[in-house]
């Protein structure tokens, strides 16, 4: 099998039956991150039944044709290795963390979870009950709950997107082994995976175990997620609640995974409410002692994107705090942001960047993401010099494209205003 390559260290390998391979080799490392991605997320359960893709993550690790969930466990075990997958709400990841020698072991496993469970009727009943204690968790814990309720109306038409990644209890309470076995048959196909390594590992070998593990595995054309990008709803909304803090949430649209427009944005957001040197922390923590949680951040989807604000206060500091941000993003708009605080918002980000490259984990997920978003794979470098290239002409660009006061969703969820 041929591979090309991306960049210096990075390869990469299309195996004829549609799976994408992703290799960086990081010759200093002892260790070797390896995931598989899967382009099925939350927004790509049927609508009867939510929560779907999420309780497929659960149930592959309860057993597989080959291995039943303590054999799992026991062979990443016995190389010493982490096993774990996670949910999102456009993909779903199996990944292991092991030394270098466990790779094939990691390969194995994982390749086996996503290619053959079980979806044994027995243990489906029992880890329904799991999940669905999961949900009562997250219903009982107040900042996931308050989050729940502004995502559940921030998009426009019910759209996918406002759903929690868990599903409902009612959902969950009803979905059968057969609903599941349908959708795991539907996007779990090698030409809607990619599987990636990172670390103390050298590309051919790795292509060559997946190609031999993932040769039998059906390769009928996966139907595509039948993905619509969402409309923000601006409004103005609030879920009384008897909390003790009242949690305050500006939603405003946002940049897709592959505009070039998010790196300016980037830049935008850390100036606006990312850590102790942003204006947010320093007006409202800082100056005034309003609030311990404030920030801003800024998630970017396959078609669509959400800079969101956030603050948790106490309900008599409402008012003020949103005031505060309010007046931040006026800011934005009639202020030209000194090149200075431009300067270190892009040192912070440049660092960060960087600090995460120190990890096979983080090395991974950055490439899965990609893959998954189907957007051009950057080096490090090339990361490093469209983050250089943001200027105060591409910052007011994204300023005036995406603060939008008309457009924006306030939402706020706590004791009655």
């Amino acid at each position: 099998m041929v591979t090309r390559e991306i960049y210096e260290g990075a390869r990469e390998a299309n195996l004829e039956n549609g799976l994408r391979i992703l290799v960086e080799e990081v010759p200093q490392s002892r260790s070797v991150s390896v995931g598989v991605w899967v382009r099925s997320g939350s927004r790509d359960d049927p609508s009867a039944v939510p929560g779907v893709s999420h309780f497929i993550e659960h149930l592959a690790f309860k057993g597989t044709a080959q291995r039943d969930a303590a054999t799992i466990s026991r062979d990443i075990d016995a190389v010493g290795g982490h096993l774990n997958a996670a949910t999102g709400r456009e993909s779903t990841f199996y990944y292991a963390d092991v030394p270098a020698d466990g790779l094939p072991t990691a390969v194995d496993v994982l390749s086996d979870l996503v290619l053959h469970p079980r979806f044994d009727a027995g243990q489906l009943e029992t880890e329904r009950n799991v999940v669905l204690e999961e949900i009562r968790g997250n219903l009982d814990d107040p900042e996931q709950l308050a989050y729940d309720l502004f995502a559940s109306a921030l998009w426009m038409d019910d759209h996918p997107l406002s759903l929690p990644v868990l599903g409902t209890q009612t959902a969950i309470a009803g979905v059968t082994r057969g609903q599941v076995a349908e959708h795991h048959a539907q996007y779990y196909r090698p030409n809607n995976v990619v599987l990636v390594a990172c670390g103390a590992v050298r590309a051919t070998p790795v292509v060559e175990q997946v190609e031999v593990l993932f040769r039998d595995a059906e390769t009928g054309q996966t139907v595509p997620p039948t993905r619509s990008a969402p409309a923000l709803h601006p409004e103005r909304l609030h879920h009384e609640r008897a909390t003790g803090q009242t949690h305050v949430y500006f939603g405003l649209a946002g940049p897709t995974s592959s505009d070039e427009d998010r790196f300016a944005l980037e830049v935008v957001n850390s100036i606006l409410g990312d850590g102790p040197s942003s204006r947010l922390f320093r007006s409202i923590r800082e100056d005034r002692g309003l609030a311990y949680a404030v920030m801003s951040s800024l998630t970017c989807y396959s078609d669509c994107g959400l800079w969101l604000t956030y603050a948790g206060v106490a309900p008599q500091a409402v008012a003020p705090v949103i005031d505060l941000i309010s007046e931040e993003f006026e800011r934005l708009r009639i202020e030209p942001i000194p090149r200075d605080e431009i300067e270190l918002a892009k040192a912070k980000l440049r660092g960060h960047l960087i600090l995460g490259l120190e990890t096979n984990g983080n090395r991974a997920v950055r490439l899965g993401t990609a893959a998954m978003h189907r957007r051009e794979i950057l080096s490090p470098d090339a990361l490093f010099a469209r983050l250089e290239n943001v200027d105060q002409e591409g910052v007011r660009r994204v300023i005036e494209r995406y603060v939008r006061p008309d457009a924006m969703n306030l939402t706020t969820v706590g004791p009655a205003a």
